[in-house]
């Protein structure tokens, strides 16, 4: 692995579980999560810029990340009985991974 692809996934490994939170709490993520198919993968990218919640603007847009985010129903985790889980990959590192309980 090269120096920069480190440091690129250092960067993710940081800041996956910022972009979990703000993400999991965002109106539009979670309606469009909700009402789509599970693993249904959606790019959050400077591409969605609209949809990115402000804290996390800076993250996207300045270091260039992106990742992929849907609803599943296998995870390794264990979160409340109901709960509506959310998978997050960066998209250059598929092993970074997050789980969201809503």
């Amino acid at each position: 692995m090269s120096e920069l692809q480190k440091s690129r996934l250092k960067l993710y490994k940081k800041y996956i579980e910022d972009i979990t939170l703000e993400i999991s709490q965002s109106n539009y993520w979670r309606e469009l999560l909700f009402n789509n198919d599970y693993n249904k993968k959606f790019l959050i990218s400077s591409e969605s810029q609209h949809e990115i919640p402000n804290y996390i603007k800076p993250l996207i847009f300045n270091f260039k990340l992106q990742f992929y985010v849907s609803k599943v129903l296998e995870y390794p985790e264990e979160f409340d009985e109901g709960s509506i889980i959310f998978m997050f990959e960066a998209l250059e590192f598929p092993s970074v991974v997050r789980y969201s309980g809503n």
